[in-house]
């Protein structure tokens, strides 16, 4: 019986490219985002707000009407930005908070009922390697996907008499549209953070340009739905990434520090 996966943020990016995978491989997938459309997609589309608990909810209870059951959730839409942690709009990281936490929330709460129901399901949160870190100006977005890893690591307590799994991919730098949704903070010519900001994002951005490709992802998903038994974390980048996040564990604070601001140059 091919199973009912629901995945958020898959109009385009990571989202679209894992949905793409699955459906090719027999999986039921439905797609969503905020507005989507089926042309040329070889998987089922429906729009879904994950910042709109009633939108979220309709799509759900359409799913269910329609097969019964709700097998995996994959909750992909999430929203970035960038600027110093003094300048930060707070309505902007409110936006950011709302999708990459409020929005993952939403989804769950809307998918476990039946998943307890049935005593099975799987939920996927797509976090980052950012998580793991502090990085300098990306206090909003790094907050945010901690709290995903964080909430995600609750989860597999909560859920695990019920039959129901939960994890979390920490992706690095991949070449998604990410650079050209990011909210970026203006910041005026006489900032004291603006020549510091400007060369980091420049870097920021050619992390993504020049990432890994997103098509690794869809064998990993696959991977884990089809894992008798789900690991916490699933971490892909490139090897330099992922070697950050076991130096800052064993490097003193001030070297960690002094080595993160060297590669930004800051």
């Amino acid at each position: 019986m091919s199973k009912i996966i629901l995945i958020t943020g898959a109009s385009t990016g990571l989202g679209e490219t894992i949905a793409t995978y699955l459906a090719q491989k027999g999986f039921t997938v439905y797609g969503t985002s905020r507005s989507i459309e089926q042309k040329s997609k070889p998987f089922l589309t429906m729009d879904l707000d994950v910042c709109n608990e009633a939108s979220i909810q309709k799509g759900v209870n359409r799913i269910i009407e329609k097969h019964g059951r709700i097998d995996v959730l994959i909750n992909n839409a999430g929203l970035a930005i960038a600027g110093p942690v003094e300048a930060l709009p707070l309505a902007e990281v409110q936006r950011v908070f709302d999708t990459n936490v409020f929005g993952t929330i939403r989804t769950i709460q809307a998918v476990l009922p039946t998943m307890r129901q049935q005593k099975s399901g799987l939920i996927i949160n797509i976090s980052s390697i950012a998580a793991e870190a502090g990085l300098p100006f990306r206090g909003g977005y790094c907050a945010s996907k901690a709290a995903v890893d964080r909430l995600t690591e609750a989860l597999r307590l909560e859920l695990a008499s019920f039959g129901i799994q939960a994890c979390y991919i920490q992706p690095g730098g991949t070449k998604t549209d990410i650079n050209k949704n990011r909210l970026r903070v203006s910041l005026p010519a006489n900032s004291a953070y603006k020549e510091t900001f400007d060369r980091t994002y420049a870097l920021i951005d050619e992390s993504v340009s020049e990432g890994i490709e997103p098509d690794v992802f869809g064998p990993l998903v696959e991977k884990i739905i089809q894992s008798p038994q789900v690991d916490r974390l699933y971490r892909v980048g490139k090897s330099l990434e992922k070697f950050s996040v076991l130096l800052k564990s064993i490097l003193p604070t001030d070297i960690y520090e002094r080595m993160i601001r060297n590669h930004y140059k800051m």
